[in-house]
């Protein structure tokens, strides 16, 4: 799901993503992902950034072709001799950099997901399921769960991943408890579900499903949860609710995926970016709003950043 194709249409080079799941491994930090914003935050408070949490931007305001300040919620202008953009490409062509770019959203988009975080009484370490960090639980309708997902359906024979970090950091969670990670992918808002009316019932089949794949007892073992429905990740900011944004169709894969500059002093990053979807690939677009921020960049050594 975060090439956003039927692995019968998806490009070959796309299978570096099941040998890395499968074969490479992948890392996790200590103290969970939300340690690396964490750390990256520090960082940059070291070095001087002031970091304003809580604090809206209205719009970027520009002249010539140049961002030359930014607007706040709360009246501020803030001058600014560069524009680092991170919301999701299309909310950010809409609404704070309007009119700096285009309006419209990708030509296609990712889908969406249902995702239950829970805080659990219960450890699945010596069960059939095995309690590793990351399952992966595939149902026997391999091609129509593609199906369902792309033709704006639920599936009919779920697909899902399960986490369980605290197999890897116990002190995420208090001694004898457990957090699982359960994500079950959905349609983006692009579909006719209504998730207002359709969540409650959807977390049943969520938790049923786990428990016929051998989550004995998932349910009443929760003590906390948090749900994700796809108009949870509308409201977060996420065009269409897609929270992996456009989908990795060849038009839409690296160097094809809109750019990162706009004008001369507007920079995106972000998964909507080049290079696209995934941590790393997230990460490496940070870098390049750096290179594109500082001319390190050959592409960009031409531009005038005064």
């Amino acid at each position: 799901m975060y090439a956003g194709l039927s692995p019968y249409e998806a490009l070959a080079i796309y299978a570096v993503i099941a040998y890395m799941d499968s074969v490479a491994g992948v890392f996790f930090p200590k103290g969970g992902m939300h340690a690396v914003p964490v750390a990256m935050a520090a960082a940059a408070e070291k070095h001087g950034v002031d970091i304003r949490y809580g604090t809206t931007v209205t719009r970027v305001e520009h002249s010539g072709g140049r961002a030359v300040a930014v607007h706040t919620a709360d009246g501020e202008r803030v001058a600014a001799d560069v524009v680092v953009l991170n919301p999701d490409l299309p909310v950010a062509h809409r609404e704070p950099a309007r009119p700096l770019a285009v309006v419209g959203a990708p030509a296609a988009l990712l889908p969406s997901c249902y995702l239950l975080l829970a805080g659990s009484t219960r450890a699945y370490e010596h069960t059939a399921v095995g309690g590793a960090h990351h399952t992966i639980h595939f149902g026997r309708s391999w091609k129509g769960v593609f199906d369902d997902l792309l033709g704006g359906r639920l599936m009919s024979d779920p697909s899902v991943l399960v986490t369980n970090p605290t197999r890897t950091d116990p002190s995420l969670a208090p001694p004898g408890r457990e957090i699982y990670y359960t994500l079950f992918p959905t349609p983006n808002l692009d579909s006719d579900l209504d998730w207002r009316r359709i969540a409650p019932a959807y977390r049943d089949h969520v938790i049923a499903t786990l428990e016929e794949r051998g989550y004995e007892g998932f349910g009443d073992a929760i003590e906390v949860e948090d749900v994700t429905t796809p108009l949870d990740w509308a409201a977060r900011g996420m065009e269409r609710g897609a929270p992996f944004a456009a989908a990795h169709s060849f038009g839409q894969t690296g160097p094809f995926r809109p750019g990162n500059l706009w004008g001369e002093n507007v920079v995106f990053t972000g998964s909507g970016t080049q290079p696209g979807v995934g941590v790393p690939m997230v990460l490496v677009s940070g870098r390049l709003a750096a290179e594109r921020v500082l001319g390190h960049d050959p592409a960009y050594r031409s531009r005038a950043w005064r």
